[in-house]
């Protein structure tokens, strides 16, 4: 029986408290897929690397996987690194399907969140 993974991959930062933000957000959004397993992962400076994710899943019994960039831009990144560490893991793995999603760009959903960020700081203090 074989199993999809989706993996919400982050950039990774040396500062755990960073890190901890994208599996925050994976708790979050797990409940809405339950039949798919997932897991974050980080291009660099922490665990578990993208790699390490694919061959976990791999492992797993995994043959369809998900990679969303949870990226603002298409930077290098997006549009360059992370397709080319797709493509080396398909030429090893060639049985396993991999798609690709889109980073998180321009979205109303964000613009909304933006606002509120603005909207939060302009608010008067109360310690005067």
């Amino acid at each position: 029986m074989s199993r999809e993974t989706i993996i919400l991959l982050g950039h990774g930062s040396r500062r755990i408290e960073a890190n901890d933000i994208l599996r925050s957000i994976v708790k979050i959004i797990k409940p809405k897929f339950p039949d798919e397993y997932m897991e974050c992962a980080f291009l660099e400076f922490a665990e578990p690397n993208i790699n390490d994710a694919l061959e976990n899943a791999v492992a797993g019994g995994s043959n369809l996987i998900y990679v969303i960039p949870y990226f603002l831009y298409s930077g290098n990144h997006v549009s360059r690194d992370i397709p080319n560490i797709l493509k080396k893991f398909s030429v090893k793995y060639p049985n396993v399907n991999i798609k690709y999603g889109d980073y998180l760009g321009i979205d109303e959903k964000l613009s909304e969140l933006a606002i509120e960020r603005i909207m939060a700081v302009k608010r008067p203090s109360s310690r005067g």
